[in-house]
């Protein structure tokens, strides 16, 4: 009975540690992305400012 879900268990492991790596890969990316950003051209943000705008 159990001799079918080794591969299962098998595949469905492979597709976590698949999809782990990506999300590390890509938060790393973001980081590096992050560290090259121009700081000094960025602005603070309130979200204040746009439901004023959206009044009727």
């Amino acid at each position: 009975m159990f001799d079918g879900i080794w591969p299962i268990l098998i595949l469905i492991a492979v597709v976590i540690v698949y999809v782990l790596a990506k999300i590390r890969y890509y938060m790393r990316k973001s980081d590096e992305q992050w560290l090259a950003v121009d700081k000094s051209k960025l602005r603070e943000w309130d979200d204040e400012d746009e439901a004023d705008d959206q009044t009727p």
